[in-house]
């Protein structure tokens, strides 16, 4: 025979197919934007977001209302599933144009690893 012929074996091919079937599904989970599952009633753990997401209600309510606040501090980060989503409701304490601090109550709903976040509420708490 003029070539020579390397026969492979079966194990070295599964091995093979595991590998890329792997790295196929980890590609996709990483550039994939579906909410997360959870089921309904479950507790959610503490998510991390909630400086982002209050530091984002602020300033979202400042350039609608032409107001201008700073971030100062969050408190009472709530999570629950919605649909499709989180919404997140928090106490927001922000210094107002005078110097005047004041808390707001801001609810929040988005979908978490997406740019799809909305500030459905931004109330001032008495």
């Amino acid at each position: 025979p003029t070539g020579t012929r390397t026969m492979r074996s079966p194990a070295a091919i599964l091995f093979l197919l595991a590998v890329l079937v792997a790295g196929a599904g980890a590609a996709f989970a990483f550039g994939s934007e579906k909410p997360p599952t959870v089921a309904v009633g479950v507790v959610m753990p503490a998510d991390p977001r909630g400086p982002m997401l209050a530091r984002f209600a602020v300033l979202v309510y400042g350039l609608s209302r032409n107001a201008k606040l700073t971030y100062a501090g969050v408190s009472g980060v709530d999570q629950r599933p919605d649909k499709a989503g989180i919404r997140y409701q928090m106490v927001v304490t922000a210094v107002e144009d005078g110097g005047a601090t004041a808390k707001y109550r801001a609810v929040i709903w988005g979908v978490p690893e997406t740019s799809r976040w909305t500030l459905l509420q931004f109330k001032r708490v008495n």
